[in-house]
């Protein structure tokens, strides 16, 4: 959730001109008017646009991934795994939040596709399998989304016990940006 008092932050992170950050600040200025005048569903409306401005600008990233109990019901609403050791044969279920990806306008609907990949490696970086497309979220939104979630479920079902790093690779194919994750993990 959006706080009032992450604007500052969120100008920062930006890497903005000076003429979109300004863009950014009249628009808060304006959300905090309107609040006053009693009107907070366009103050909310203000802010949200200020958000999708400021993803525009800011590079691709994955602000959350995390080993989960369980698949994500949606955006934030997960419960982490308690710890990073897996029993043999268990799946390994991750939960992602990408951001700063390009949303693509198509007549009414804003689309983006994002593919993911993934290399299992051992601690020292050697690829022990892989698959590029493991995962593909193409999705189409009245909006540009900004509270966007993936679930991931991997099968290492044969691998030996020891230490691993699962490195995703998230591909924005509508924008051509990467970034990779780390998330170290064993299995016993």
């Amino acid at each position: 959730m959006l706080k009032w008092v992450s604007i500052a932050a969120i100008f920062i992170f930006a890497g903005t001109s000076a003429a979109v950050a300004g863009a950014l600040q009249d628009k808060a200025s304006q959300a905090e008017t309107a609040l006053s005048e009693g009107n907070a569903s366009k103050a909310i409306t203000l802010m949200r646009e200020a958000l999708v401005d400021v993803w525009a600008q800011a590079p691709m990233s994955v602000q959350t991934a995390i080993f989960v109990a369980a698949p994500a019901d949606g955006f934030g609403i997960y419960t982490a795994k308690d710890g990073t050791v897996f029993n043999g044969g268990e799946p390994i279920l991750v939960y992602l939040e990408p951001v700063g990806f390009l949303w693509k306008r198509q007549g009414d609907l804003y689309t983006s596709l994002l593919t993911v990949d993934f290399d299992l490696t051992s601690p020292d970086g050697k690829v022990l399998a892989g698959q590029k497309g493991f995962g593909r979220f193409d999705f189409k939104s009245r909006v540009p989304n900004t509270e966007y979630m993936a679930n991931l479920t991997l099968n290492v079902s044969g691998a030996p016990a020891g230490d691993y790093v699962l490195v995703l690779t998230v591909n924005d194919e509508n924008g051509g940006e990467s970034v990779k994750v780390e998330m170290p993990f064993s299995i016993q």
